[in-house]
């Protein structure tokens, strides 16, 4: 074999393997998120709450893994279920990553959510998932923070997900229905960020 032909063929051969790594790079940095993004991402309001298990829970109290925040009540039979369904599969998705994410369910209902009824409520999805009650009082403040409508006793309330990255901050809301693939994803894709 001539040996102009052997270099001339490394050589095309060589480019094309540097082509395919330049675009699988331009691909990942291109990746958007299913999620509507906030850009730039904005703290998140910390806040305070007594969780299922009687003990008090901050927000902050998460910082280093990414947190999943839904605001809804127990005895709901259709939205609240179905999301926490939702983010129940999407955790799983994530195999041994699953770890660095928090799922907290806010009460839209403090007449009704008891600690024992958020539990009972969250125990049928994952065992991790950390209900949040408080008085009226309490929870007002934190519904107005993150733009959530509560009417009707807490039966009619607006239906975000919320994602707050390890730093605290707000990056990515997912409005109903969503599905647990656009949800892990996106949390795959900042782990490779990060």
């Amino acid at each position: 074999m001539d040996k102009r032909i052997f270099w001339i063929g490394t050589g095309i051969l060589l480019l094309a393997v540097l082509a395919a790594a330049v675009a699988t790079i331009l691909i990942q940095m291109n990746q958007t998120f299913a999620g509507s993004a906030i850009n730039p991402p904005s703290p998140a309001s910390d806040f305070s709450l007594t969780s299922q298990t009687g003990g008090t829970i901050r927000l902050s109290d998460f910082r280093g893994k990414y947190v999943l925040l839904f605001f809804g009540y127990s005895h709901c039979p259709d939205q609240c279920p179905a999301t926490m369904a939702v983010l129940a599969k999407a955790r799983s998705e994530l195999g041994a990553q699953a770890g660095n994410v928090q799922v907290l369910f806010v009460s839209t209902d403090p007449a009704h959510d008891t600690p024992q009824s958020m539990g009972e409520f969250l125990a049928r999805f994952d065992p991790t998932f950390i209900g949040l009650t408080g008085s009226m009082e309490q929870l007002q403040p934190i519904w107005k923070e993150y733009g959530v409508t509560v009417q009707d006793g807490g039966e009619t309330h607006s239906s975000y997900t919320y994602l707050v990255d390890p730093n605290g901050n707000l990056r990515l809301t997912y409005a109903y229905p969503s599905t647990p693939e656009a949800i892990s994803s996106d949390l795959k894709l900042l782990f490779r960020k990060n």
